[in-house]
C-alpha cells in the first residue's frame, strides 16, 4: 500500500518572495546608515552656509583642460585630470556595514536585474548627493596636495561668479553643487580654452553651444559670456537629468556624451554611475569626472576642514547694461562709461576683438556708476571716431591672406571692413582698413616685426633716420611714424619695399600721413589749401586720417551737411 505524505508542499514562489523581502529590509536598513565617515555630510539642497545665493561640453569629448589661459587657470594636460591619482590606503572597515551601493549591486546580481524597482529610491532633483568612497577620497587627497595652491585659486575665483550661478541654478530647481562642475571644467575662468576647442566657464564646444542658443562668430563668442553660458549649461544639464534621472549620470553625459551613457545603460539596465564606471563602460576621464565634482564640492563646503584657507573673495564690479548701436572700440566705451579698458574687458569677455561688431546693436556691460551718463557721452563721440583702426598699404605680392596673418585677422573680417572687397581685385598702393582696436593693432605690429624695436637716430639736418632690422617692413616703419608708405618711399629714392635690407637706413619724412593712393590730390607740405578728389572706397574719416586732420575740420572747411561723400566729390584740405 502506498502512503501519501501528510505534509503540504511549499510553492517555490513563496521562497522567492521571502528572499525579496529580506533583500528589501537589508536595503532599507542600509539607507539609514549612509552618513559618510569621511568628509562633510551633505546639507539640505547642498546650500553652503554663509555663501551668497547665487554652456557646453561636447557630447563626445573628454573633460577639456583650458589652454592659453592665465597662469592661474588650468592648462593643457592640467593636473585636475592626472592619469594615476594617488589613492590612499583604505581605512580598516572590517566591522563596517555594507553601503547602499553594495547592497544595490547584490540585489541586482541575485535577481538578474531590478524587476521590482528595489534599488532606486528616486533622487531629489534639487540635491547632488556627496557620496564618499575611495575614488572620491583619492581626488580630495589630490586637490589637497598635488595642486593645492591652484585649487585655492579656483575657490577664490569661484566667488566672482557664485552669486549669479547659484541664483540661476536655484531658479531652475537644480542642485547648488553643480557650480563645482564649472569649477572642474574651467577653474572658473570664462576665457578658458581647451585642446578640444571647448571654451568658457562651462566648456562648450561650438556645436553644443550653438545647439543651446549661444552665438559664436568672428566678433562674439557667447561661450565666454558667464551669464549666457550659465543659462545654456542649466538647460543642457536639465535635459540630461530628465533623460537619465540621476545627477551622476547627467554629469557623466555632460563630460563623455549622452550616447556613451545610453550604451552603458543598455548593457547594464537600471545601472548607476558606479556600475558603469566599475564595468569600464565609460571613458577613464568620465569615470574620474563625477568623483572629482564630489571631491571639489566637499572641499568647497568646508575649505578649512581640508586644509584650505578661507578663499580670498573676488568680486565683479556692479554693472548695468547699455545699448551700443555700431562698432565701437573698448577704449571709446571705457571713456564714455568713465572707467578703463580693463574693466570693460572684465565685464564683456564675449567680445573677441576689443570692439563691438559693426552694423548691429548689442548690449554692453559697464560699471553701474557710469551707466547713467553713458548714453550722453557716447552720443557726443562722432560716428567716425568710435573705432580705432589700423591702415595697411598694399604692396606687390601682398594678398588678403598674407595681410590677415600679419595683423591676426581673418580674410572675412578684412573684406567686411573694406566694403566686401574682392580679393582678386587687390591693387598695389591700395590702402586697407584693418578692423582692430588700438591695443590689438599695436600688438600685431609688434608681431609682424618679430617684436624688434625700431633703431633710430637724428641726423645733422634734424631728420629721423631708421635702421632696418630683421623682419621689419616699410608698412611697420610707416605705421610707427605715422606716415604713408608712399611718402616713406618718396623720401628714400622710391625704395623698393621688396628689396629692403637689414642695416639699411631710411629717412622719415617730417610730414604727417601723406596723400596715399586713395585720393587724386595731395595735402603736400605747403601752407595753402589743397583740393583732393574722392575716389571709390573713400570715407570722410579715412581721408581725415590720411591727411592728419579731423573730420570736423573737413566738414567745416567744405561746408558739408553730413559725413556722406561720393566718388568724384572735391574736398578742400587746409594747413
Amino acid at each position: 500500500m502506498t502512503h501519501r505524505s501528510s505534509r503540504t508542499p511549499v510553492p517555490a514562489c513563496l521562497h522567492w518572495v521571502g528572499l525579496l523581502l529580506a533583500a528589501f529590509v537589508l536595503h532599507g536598513c542600509a539607507l539609514t546608515q549612509r552618513t559618510p565617515d569621511v568628509g562633510p555630510a551633505p546639507e539640505a539642497a547642498n546650500a553652503e552656509p554663509g555663501t551668497p545665493e547665487a554652456g557646453t561640453a561636447d557630447p563626445n569629448r573628454a573633460t577639456p583642460e583650458p589652454a592659453g589661459a592665465p597662469a592661474s587657470a588650468p592648462a593643457p594636460g592640467d593636473d585636475l585630470m592626472p592619469e594615476d591619482p594617488v589613492v590612499p590606503a583604505p581605512a580598516d572597515d572590517t566591522d563596517a556595514e555594507p553601503t547602499a551601493a553594495e547592497i544595490d549591486r547584490a540585489i541586482r546580481e541575485i535577481l538578474g536585474g531590478d524587476p521590482m524597482g528595489l534599488v532606486h529610491e528616486g533622487e531629489d532633483p534639487r540635491v547632488f548627493r556627496l557620496e564618499m568612497n575611495e575614488r572620491v577620497q583619492s581626488w580630495v587627497h589630490y586637490f589637497q596636495t598635488a595642486i593645492g595652491e591652484r585649487f585655492a585659486t579656483y575657490l577664490g575665483r569661484k566667488t566672482r561668479y557664485e552669486p549669479m550661478i547659484r541664483r540661476k541654478l536655484r531658479e531652475a530647481g537644480l542642485p547648488q553643487d553643480l557650480i563645482y562642475l564649472s569649477l572642474i571644467e574651467s577653474g572658473m575662468n570664462p576665457n578658458a580654452y581647451s585642446r578640444a576647442s571647448a571654451v568658457g566657464l562651462w566648456q562648450f564646444i561650438s556645436g553644443t553651444g550653438r545647439q543651446y542658443g549661444l552665438e559664436i562668430s568672428y566678433w562674439i563668442d557667447e561661450r565666454r559670456d558667464p551669464e549666457k553660458a550659465t543659462d545654456a549649461a542649466v538647460r543642457h544639464l536639465k535635459d540630461l537629468y530628465d533623460e537619465f534621472g540621476s545627477w551622476y549620470l547627467a554629469a557623466a553625459g555632460y563630460n563623455g556624451g549622452p550616447n556613451r551613457v545610453r550604451r552603458g545603460l543598455r548593457t547594464v539596465p537600471g545601472g548607476t554611475f558606479w556600475d558603469l564606471a566599475d564595468r569600464r563602460l565609460l571613458l577613464r576621464e568620465t569615470r574620474d569626472y563625477v568623483p572629482k565634482i564630489i571631491a571639489a564640492a566637499m572641499i568647497g563646503h568646508d575649505p578649512a576642514r581640508y586644509g584650505f584657507p578661507d578663499p580670498e573673495r573676488e568680486t565683479m564690479p556692479e554693472y548695468a547694461k547699455v545699448r551700443v548701436p555700431d562698432a565701437t572700440s573698448f577704449d571709446v566705451l571705457a571713456e564714455a562709461a568713465g572707467t578703463d579698458e580693463e574693466t570693460i574687458n572684465l565685464l564683456n569677455p564675449e567680445f573677441l576683438r576689443d570692439v563691438t561688431p559693426p552694423n548691429r546693436e548689442v548690449e554692453v556691460r559697464v560699471p553701474v556708476e557710469g551707466a547713467a551718463r553713458f548714453a550722453a557721452r557716447y552720443a557726443a563721440v562722432p560716428v567716425d571716431e568710435r573705432v580705432t583702426w589700423t591702415f595697411h598699404t598694399v604692396q606687390r605680392g601682398h594678398t588678403l591672406g598674407w595681410i590677415g596673418q600679419q595683423y591676426g585677422v581673418s580674410v572675412a573680417a578684412l573684406r567686411a571692413a573694406n566694403g566686401n572687397l574682392n580679393p582678386r581685385r587687390l591693387q598695389i598702393g591700395q590702402e586697407l582698413v584693418i578692423p582692430r582696436s588700438a591695443r590689438a593693432s599695436g600688438a600685431s605690429i609688434a608681431r609682424s616685426s618679430n617684436a624688434r624695436p625700431l633703431t633710430a637716430r637724428t641726423n645733422a639736418e634734424g631728420t629721423t633716420v631708421v635702421t632696418v632690422q630683421r623682419g621689419q617692413t616699410l608698412d611697420v616703419i610707416a605705421q610707427r611714424y605715422g606716415v604713408s608708405v608712399a611718402a616713406l618711399r618718396a623720401a628714400n629714392g622710391n625704395v623698393n619695399p621688396r628689396r629692403l635690407q637689414i642695416g639699411q637706413e631710411l629717412l622719415i619724412p617730417r610730414t604727417g600721413r601723406s596723400t596715399g593712393t586713395g585720393s587724386a590730390g595731395s595735402a603736400g607740405n605747403g601752407a595753402g589749401p589743397v583740393t583732393i578728389v574722392v575716389r571709390p572706397g573713400d570715407s570722410l574719416w579715412l581721408i581725415a586720417r590720411r591727411h592728419s586732420v579731423s573730420t570736423r575740420d573737413l566738414i567745416e572747411w567744405n561746408r558739408l551737411s553730413s559725413t556722406r561723400i561720393h566718388p568724384g566729390d572735391r574736398l578742400e584740405i587746409r594747413r
